[in-house]
């Protein structure tokens, strides 16, 4: 049995993307980022959706936790809240890029011409 790779489309088997194109490819929530062989979008599928879900839910629950312990509002509260986020982002797109299965677009207005 041939090894599928991550980076192979769903709909035609050719492996056109690599780790950047696949890293903003979205999710199931948008249109995906096209294929170069057969010309038809793909997304990140049900494993990043899930990844992110979580991930996020951390840096929310890291956000509110400094939010109430930092209470005097000092810039290293803002400087930490912003360093979650930006952490969240970059590690979902890691994710994406380097771990997760691509999967075909279920929106409708994917495939609209």
């Amino acid at each position: 049995m041939k090894h599928k790779s991550i980076y192979t489309c769903p709909h035609c088997g050719s492996k056109s993307f690599n780790p950047i194109t696949k890293a903003f490819a979205g999710g199931y929530h948008t249109r995906g980022r096209v294929c170069r062989e057969c010309g038809l979008r793909c997304v990140n599928g049900k494993a990043s959706m899930i990844f992110s879900a979580i991930v996020y839910l951390i840096a929310v629950v890291i956000v509110f936790y400094l939010y109430f312990k930092i209470a005097d509002a000092s810039v290293w509260g803002y400087i930490y809240t912003v360093i979650t986020i930006v952490a969240a982002y970059v590690l979902c797109r890691l994710f994406d890029a380097f771990i997760g299965p691509l999967d075909k677009a279920i929106r409708n207005d994917a495939y609209k011409k």
